[in-house]
């Protein structure tokens, strides 16, 4: 993953390599001029030289100055790529075609090079709406098919999102798998309550899925906000564990405060009883649709400090811990100079994420399919693997 910390600025101050390239272009163009004997200077055009009134009068080479570097640079790149004027009839012009033909190749050589490696940089790194680098507290606006543009200042220390939809392979049966440098980095896996009903596990494990994440519990969204158990938790970790799945937990919160938090983190791992876990407990706060419920005036501050309480609650206690949320709730109510600390579980089903911020797992769909389970199915990638 890709930090914005102290480290990158010393990346940001290294010189624009298309600066460089102009200036070699510029010292290969006078070297040009010396060739068909103008020797121009090397920032301002020769001028024409008198052609011999027994020759007919031929076009001669006209080397235009260094173009200046605006924004759009295919603009500048198809320029800079014009091709050489030569006179046939002109023996120093004979003479020196093929040095110039070399030296024009190599030329295109380096600008492709140079060109390649700003992109690369500029792929890989934030950038501000005039394309430009930006460090920690600079803003930054992201384009959502859904949101829109979304601006954001960038948090010092937060991992940056370096996942691209083109690592992204999908097997005969639809279902994705993440590779980086070659190498398959990512795992299959499937949420599951009491509302899947009889679950093969062994089924569900040949055809892929590497890990379960077992809802253990939640809370109700009315005023009295009780607790309850997923009455198909116990069951369904034996089955999962016996069937040599990984096994992880999560609990549907509805806690209004920081209090609350505690104490539905302190309910799940009561009913755990101790049982052993490979992936994390996940917090999965949810706005409720359609309804009523007693999280509706919930803040972005007081939502961080529920998910921060339910982390740390987590982790103190010997589990790892995990949040849940979609992309809209990501952007634009969890304060990230809090959250950047803890990992999280994106819900967003479009072909691929927009989310700036680094996510550990990807729920991709919640209508999927798999052995084992009858109907549909909350289906997952883990780029983390949990269990080291």
């Amino acid at each position: 993953m890709a930090y914005l910390d102290d480290n990158n600025d010393n990346l940001y101050s290294r010189g624009d390599p298309l600066d460089e390239l102009d200036r070699e272009l510029a010292d290969l163009k006078a070297t040009l001029g010396k060739l068909e004997g103008d020797s121009p200077k090397p920032d301002a055009p020769p001028e024409k030289t008198e052609v011999s009134p027994q020759i007919p009068e031929q076009p001669q080479e006209i080397i235009e100055p260094p173009i200046p570097q605006t924004d759009e640079k295919q603009t500048e790149t198809e320029e800079i790529r014009k091709p050489m004027k030569h006179s046939s009839d002109n023996n120093s012009g004979g003479k020196h075609r093929l040095p110039l033909i070399i030296v024009a190749i190599v030329l295109s050589a380096a600008l492709v090079i140079g060109v390649g490696f700003l992109a690369m940089k500029l792929l890989s790194k934030p950038v501000n709406d005039d394309g430009e680098l930006v460090s920690a507290g600079e803003k930054v606006t992201i384009n959502d098919s859904v949101m829109g543009d979304i601006e954001l200042q960038t948090v010092k220390g937060a991992a940056v999102n370096t996942y691209t939809a083109d690592n992204l392979q999908y097997d005969e049966n639809g279902y994705p798998s993440y590779y980086q440098d070659g190498k398959k980095i990512s795992h299959l896996g499937a949420d599951l309550s009491e509302y899947q009903g009889d679950v093969d596990f062994a089924a569900m494990k040949n055809a892929g899925v590497e890990f379960v994440m077992l809802r253990i519990g939640g809370r109700y969204y009315g005023d009295d906000g009780l607790l309850y158990t997923d009455k198909a938790f116990d069951t369904y970790y034996q089955q999962a564990k016996a069937a040599g799945l990984k096994v992880g937990a999560y609990f549907f919160s509805q806690a209004a405060s920081a209090d609350d938090a505690a104490e539905e983190a302190k309910y799940a791992i009561e009913k755990l009883g101790g049982k052993q876990l490979d992936y994390p407990i996940a917090l999965d706060w949810e706005n409720i649709a359609d309804d009523n419920a007693r999280t509706d005036n919930v803040t972005g501050d007081q939502l961080t400090d529920i998910a921060e309480t339910f982390c740390d609650t987590v982790t103190a206690s010997g589990y790892k811990s995990l949040v849940y949320s979609n992309t809209q709730q990501m952007f634009v109510m969890y304060d990230f100079e809090t959250m950047k600390d803890y990992d999280f579980w994106l819900a967003d089903y479009r072909e691929f994420p927009t989310m700036y911020y680094k996510f550990d797992m990807w729920q991709y769909t919640m209508e999927g399919k798999i052995d084992g389970v009858e109907g549909t199915v909350d289906l997952n990638i883990s780029f983390t693997d949990f269990t080291d």
